[in-house]
């Protein structure tokens, strides 16, 4: 049986008892009026950037051979996108398909790939976005009546467009769960357990290239300094705040202490504009020690990362002469760069534990940036 859903100008989704096949165009904002980067470059009040927007589809039916994206204008009858033979394994599309999934067809403006919208005079269009899920591969370009055929169920996204529409695309949104999994034991790490082990509170950034907090090579900040050698972190967050004003970092996420063996959890807002993080927690106690991330890009390809784990290393900060954990404070001078510890007391080369990424959330919000995944400017 051939099932279709339609999702319509409004934030409406269609329920059911029947699990079926759903399609979402996370750039398009809730009015559903096409923004201005996806719609043709022509010239006169056509004068778009044509790129594609980034499609996710959910709930594949079994059989499924293959996919085929088409984009109509209903009102206009004119084909504005039509890919097809796209692996049954692909659940999305980037913006402006930067990894060339599936096959381009040819379009109503004569050309194979996508060409955006550009009504003629000021009557809107109507337009369909159909991700169709097909029992077949095709050896030659299909029309839309085989695509149809072959159809086992089909999911479409309606949206609007006249000439005189203006509409700023929306940014993409995730949310995170991050856990940090403290594994530090005397059984782990055997002569190298001190009384009283413990991790400070969880202090992270979101940010652009460039933004990170911390750098593995590089010389420690004031702040980064005062959180490796006392856990405190209100010089860090002063840095933080520096860093939002230059708009090179964006979302700030704070955690709580831990145990040597423990787990705790964060939460964490984080934007394509910004899509890299940056995390750190004092080893405690310790002269300036600390473990964490910088520069981590939870957005790859396009696309938001799923489930992953990162494994936590200590670091030295370099800026504390100190060897042991309880060592008399000794300033480094001059500062030394921040480096990985493999030696005493953590030669054994066994992590103290892990930051666990789920992901939550992803949703489109109005963005203040002008942003193309995919590098387009």
């Amino acid at each position: 049986m051939k099932f279709k859903f339609l999702l319509g100008f409004l934030p409406l989704y269609f329920i059911c008892d029947i699990k079926a096949i759903t399609l979402d165009i996370p750039s398009y904002p809730i009015e559903s009026i096409i923004p201005d980067d996806y719609t043709f470059s022509s010239g006169g009040n056509c004068n778009g950037d044509n790129v594609s927007p980034q499609l996710v589809w959910t709930d594949v039916p079994e059989g499924t051979q293959s996919f085929a994206i088409v984009f109509v204008d209903l009102n206009f009858n004119w084909l504005h996108w039509k890919q097809y033979n796209i692996d049954p394994s692909v659940t999305h599309i980037p913006e402006n398909n930067p990894n060339d999934v599936g096959v381009e067809g040819q379009n109503s403006w004569g050309f194979n790939g996508y060409g955006g919208p550009c009504p003629p005079g000021n009557t809107p269009g109507n337009y369909v976005f159909t991700v169709h899920a097909l029992n077949t591969v095709f050896g030659n370009e299909p029309s839309i009546s085989m695509i149809d055929a072959a159809t086992i169920e089909e999911a479409s996204y309606l949206a609007y467009r006249a000439r005189n529409n203006s509409q700023e695309r929306y940014e993409y949104i995730a949310e995170y769960r991050m856990t940090f999994h403290a594994e530090w034991s005397d059984t782990s790490h055997p002569g190298s357990f001190p009384a009283g082990a413990h991790f400070s509170t969880l202090s992270g950034i979101t940010h652009k290239s460039g933004g990170a907090i911390w750098q593995n090579g590089g010389n420690a900040s004031p702040g980064i300094e005062i959180m490796a050698e006392t856990g405190s972190t209100s010089q860090l967050f002063s840095e933080f705040v520096t860093n939002i004003d230059t708009e090179s970092s964006e979302y700030t996420s704070e955690g709580t202490g831990s145990n040597a063996t423990d787990t705790t959890t964060v939460d964490i807002i984080i934007s394509e504009s910004h899509p890299l993080l940056s995390m750190v927690s004092m080893i405690a106690p310790s002269p300036d020690w600390f473990i964490g991330v910088h520069d981590l890009d939870l957005r790859q390809a396009g696309i938001w990362r799923d489930s992953f784990s990162i494994d936590l290393y200590p670091y030295d900060a370099g800026t504390d002469d100190g060897i042991d954990f309880k060592s008399d404070d000794a300033n480094t001078n001059p500062q030394e760069p921040i480096q990985l510890i493999n030696t005493a007391p953590f030669a054994n080369n066994v992590p103290l534990g892990r930051f666990v990424f789920e992901l939550i959330s992803s949703a489109g919000e109005t963005s203040v940036d002008v942003i193309f995944s995919n590098g387009f400017e």
